[in-house]
């Protein structure tokens, strides 16, 4: 029963409607849900997105329709006027090389609310405004709807003060990948259009400054929630982004040159739940209460930074003795030596990585065995296969796990290495290098027992059998011959 009712879900959900895009095209229709469907373009050699009305199915002009539809991997350079389609609420044109689009090329799609243009070539002269106008009339005005507009990896150096201008219902914009190099005041003024952004994307566009006027946009102000500038040129936190402080709950920053983090980085964005600082070839140290305004921060994203080589005890502390109640530790593949046992309140972490670091197994280290270790094992255990000793060189390429069993394996520090007073180690090294010169000691006493043994064996060879006989000397003589 089970087989036959999967079978007939399956069949229903193919949609058989007799169109030049169903035949073109694959056509589903979502199981069980009676009005949502699917038309999958992709990678089918396409020159044009069906134009004409009737290239499409019936049910897409149906009232209570919802479709996404995707010409994802095609050849549409130049994209024409969609026909009014009410069905169509997401629709995706990436890998196009696509460098125009028709004015007006999505005004009768009244229920778009996604529109993907990523990954082709457009430039500022192929999103001008009156691309994304809506319908009108002398009487009446209709913006789009459009929530989510993705433009990452095109070719556009700058925007047009009205590029958005028809899009007041924007919430998230994603420009990445494009070879902005400043936020100039065009920039500035085509994002004043929507009325609330509050995701936005600007990583890998090369900028190194966020100017003021950007903080003080009404559209920006104390509403963006999510920033990406990964992959830009920022030597430093940008000190403006403070403005911001009520509202920005995700910073990303990975793969800036910042050499330094500290107490004056994060100040002000009292509101972040997750920062990302991974892939930062110049990161060295983040230092004391470098997140001690982050009061409600939850996830840090620090990994593969290979000059990494010191985050500091107090980093998450806050100035009254408090902590930040972060949930997620991702510090694996950094250049770290040591970690503070008081760093973060370890129990209550649900996602802790500290793997691939160089890490040296003294005395400073003895909690990861008692503590950490117990801890991963419970909640991931996973991310306690690569932790190994890069330090002491006795004990290089060790693995954590080989400690786990106090009573036979100590960690010790050398007299006056105690860097980190507060932890009480002793034990791995001198139980190992006991057990080194035990064996040492047990071979040499080897070697001279059986020395011994054979010099006294040689003493007691029976010397009458080589019995000597009266031996008859004779003179001989010279003959010759």
């Amino acid at each position: 029963i089970r087989a036959a009712l999967l079978v007939m879900i399956y069949i229903s959900s193919v949609c058989t409607e007799d169109s030049e895009v169903c035949t073109r095209c694959n056509c589903y229709k979502k199981a069980l849900i009676q009005s949502l469907y699917t038309v999958n373009c992709v990678n089918e050699n396409l020159h044009y997105a069906f134009p004409d009305p009737g290239h499409w199915p019936d049910y897409s002009f149906e009232s209570d329709t919802r479709m996404a539809v995707n010409f994802d991997w095609n050849m549409i350079k130049h994209l024409n006027k969609f026909p009014s389609i009410p069905g169509i609420v997401s629709l995706s044109l990436r890998y196009n090389h696509m460098t125009s689009l028709e004015e007006g090329a999505f005004m009768d799609l009244v229920n778009l609310k996604a529109l993907d243009l990523s990954y082709n070539e457009l430039t500022v002269e192929g999103i001008q405004a009156d691309v994304f106008r809506g319908r009108y009339s002398s009487e009446h005005y209709e913006p789009l709807g459009i929530v989510i507009l993705n433009l990452g990896n095109n070719n556009i150096h700058s925007l047009t003060a009205h590029s958005f201008e028809h899009l007041p219902n924007l919430k998230e914009l994603r420009l990445d990948y494009n070879p902005l190099s400043v936020i100039d005041s065009t920039i500035l003024t085509a994002l004043e259009s929507p009325v609330s952004l509050e995701i936005l994307d600007l990583a890998y566009t090369g900028i190194s400054d966020i100017p003021q006027g950007f903080v003080d946009l009404p559209s920006i102000r104390h509403k963006l929630k999510q920033l990406y500038l990964n992959g830009n040129k920022f030597t430093e936190v940008p000190q403006t982004l403070a403005a911001l402080g009520d509202s920005l709950e995700k910073l990303n920053l990975n793969d800036n040159p910042i050499q330094e983090l500290h107490e004056d980085s994060f100040r002000g964005l009292l509101m972040l739940r997750e920062v990302n600082i991974s892939a930062m070839s110049q990161l060295q140290r983040i230092g004391p209460s470098t997140f001690s305004h982050l009061k409600n921060l939850e996830i840090l994203q620090c990994s593969y930074n290979t000059k990494l080589s010191e985050i500091d005890e107090e980093a998450f502390t806050y100035q009254q003795g408090g902590q930040i109640p972060l949930k997620q530790l991702h510090i694996m593949s950094n250049n770290l030596h040591y970690l503070s046992e008081n760093l973060v309140p370890w129990e209550s972490m649900t996602v802790i990585d500290v793997q691939n670091n160089p890490w040296r197994c003294d005395c400073n280290l003895e909690w990861f065995v008692t503590k950490l270790a117990p801890i991963l094992e419970n909640s991931s255990p996973d991310f306690l296969t690569q932790i190994h000793c890069s330090e002491p060189l006795q004990l290089s390429g060790m693995s954590i796990l080989a400690f786990r069993d106090p009573d036979n394996v100590h960690l010790l520090c050398d007299s006056g290495l105690r860097t980190h007073g507060k932890h009480h180690f002793t034990r791995v090294y001198l139980s190992l290098l006991s057990v080194s010169i035990i064996a040492l000691l047990s071979i040499t006493l080897g070697f001279m027992a059986f020395y011994f043994i054979r010099q006294r064996t040689n003493r007691a060879v029976d010397f009458s059998v080589f019995k000597i006989s009266n031996i008859r000397y004779v003179k001989m003589f010279n003959t010759r011959t």
